[in-house]
């Protein structure tokens, strides 16, 4: 009982409010049809993986990735961190907590190399949820209490109470029911302050830590105030925990037909929601003992095959789960490959205006020297511009072709280089000879302005010597 328990409490505090999905998700989808701005579509798509996770992990994740993507494109950290998030909840829910923990710490490495506190919170608190899965109790702790600390720091009232929970959660598993207890009185208090549509969780955990400590009379009580809780929230999940709890508590006391009762109630619930089908398995073994006890061999028989089904639905879940993971690594490896080549394509794209540029100015300034009738230019100055100029032109034609060798050549470096120097070859006679009437018109030139001079300073000189 004690696995389904913390099992079923940490997946509540996770799943949230059950709302009327379809019209949230038919105005979300409405919206993102008609907006432009990409952060605010990062935005709506990531609302609507949270509509999607409770019921359809895959389609969360789908609108997920969806997000992510585009944060990557447009280079919005704090969307891709927050994307990253949400797709981890959904593995979280689906069952795949390495995943999601490999997903988590991506967002959390994103968020502390941009300070988003709020973020790093969320990551971390989530990060102790999914080692409360895992077993890493002790982690789980580590992680929660950092979060609870952050939220608080941001002087945010609700989240701190989640963090405690799970706190909780992670102490009752370490059988360290003092502590347990602590916790899930703070998480109360703070969800009856600040939050009372999700006190349901916290009453819940009070009831376990009572059962554990052998008071069934008060994990009795907190039960049925738990269910009241749930009832109103209408989360069904934690209803058949609860119920799971109380029959636990009604079989200690004797009263059989109690029970049996809850337990079939309980069974009833979380057979009915597929995503509790790793619970199915401990409720359904329990309620077929509880049938053998009673003789009737055929229902026990009946439910003891559920359990073992349930069981192995677990077994093959995890091995889809396997694939997931594998597909989405693949299309994360594709888009941060597409943002590889589109920021290539870009700097290749900057890169070629610069060297154009440079050539411009270049043929610009050589014109104007060749062409000018009052600039003096000596030789020297032709030689080491023209150097420039042949840099200038070598560093353009790689740029221009590079892509394309780099495709014929299948990027062998060597055969690269050996183009490179063919062209090199070309080029650095033609500028040789470039050079060289360059020079001879700039020669040319020169003498004509010197020669003008000459006369003009000849002519005054007359002029001077006849007055």
């Amino acid at each position: 009982m004690k696995k389904t328990i913390l099992l079923l409490l940490a997946v509540l505090f996770i799943i949230g409010e059950s709302r009327a999905q379809s019209r949230v998700i038919d105005s979300l989808k409405a919206l993102l049809k008609k907006e432009k701005c990409d952060t605010a579509r990062v935005t709506l798509l990531n609302k609507l993986n949270i509509e999607y996770y409770q019921t359809k992990s895959d389609s969360a994740i789908s609108y997920g990735l969806e997000a992510l993507t585009l944060s990557q494109k447009i280079h919005y950290d704090k969307g891709a961190a927050v994307s990253l998030n949400r797709i981890a909840t959904a593995y979280t829910n689906a069952g795949n907590a390495p995943k999601a923990m490999d997903l988590l710490l991506q967002a959390l490495k994103i968020n502390e190399k941009i300070n988003n506190r709020d973020g790093i919170a969320r990551n971390m608190a989530n990060l102790g949820t999914v080692y409360t899965y895992m077993g890493d109790y002790h982690r789980a702790i580590g992680y929660e209490i950092r979060a609870a600390k952050i939220f608080e720091q941001l002087n945010d009232k609700i989240d701190p109470s989640k963090c405690f929970s799970t706190i909780g959660l992670a102490y009752e598993a370490l059988s360290k029911y003092d502590s347990a207890m602590v916790y899930a009185q703070k998480s109360y208090e703070g969800e009856k302050t600040f939050n009372k549509d999700k006190q349901g969780a916290a009453l819940g955990l009070i009831g376990a830590v009572y059962y554990f400590t052998n008071e069934p009379d008060l994990a009795l009580s907190y039960f049925r105030l738990s269910v009241s809780r749930f009832k109103q929230w209408g989360a069904v999940g934690g209803i058949s925990n609860c119920y799971f709890g109380i029959s636990k508590i009604y079989d200690k006391k004797g009263h059989a037909d109690s029970a049996l009762n809850y337990a079939y109630q309980s069974f009833a619930l979380s057979y009915k929601l597929n995503k509790y089908t790793s619970g199915i398995d401990d409720i359904g073994s329990y309620l077929g003992e509880l049938y053998k006890k009673r003789g009737n061999t055929d229902s026990a028989y009946y439910y003891l095959t559920l359990a073992k089904a349930a069981e192995d639905s677990v077994t093959s879940q995890q091995k889809l789960n396997q694939f997931q993971s594998l597909g989405f690594d693949e299309k994360l490896r594709q888009i941060e490959l597409a943002n590889t080549e589109e920021k290539v394509a870009e700097e290749r794209k900057r890169n070629l205006q610069f060297a154009g540029i440079a050539i411009g100015i270049f043929t610009f300034l050589v014109l104007f020297f060749a062409l000018s009738r009052s600039v003096v230019v000596k030789e020297r100055f032709i030689k080491y511009f023209g150097v420039f100029m042949l840099l200038a032109v070598f560093e353009f034609i790689n740029l221009l072709i590079h892509p394309y060798l780099a495709k014929v050549t299948n990027d062998s470096p060597l055969v690269m280089l050996m183009i490179l120097i063919g062209i090199g070859s070309l080029l650095v006679p033609l500028h040789h000879q470039l050079e060289q009437w360059i020079s001879h018109v700039l020669t040319e030139k020169n003498k004509q302005i010197r020669l003008a001079a000459a006369k003009k300073t000849i002519a005054r000189l007359e002029g001077g010597e006849n007055h």
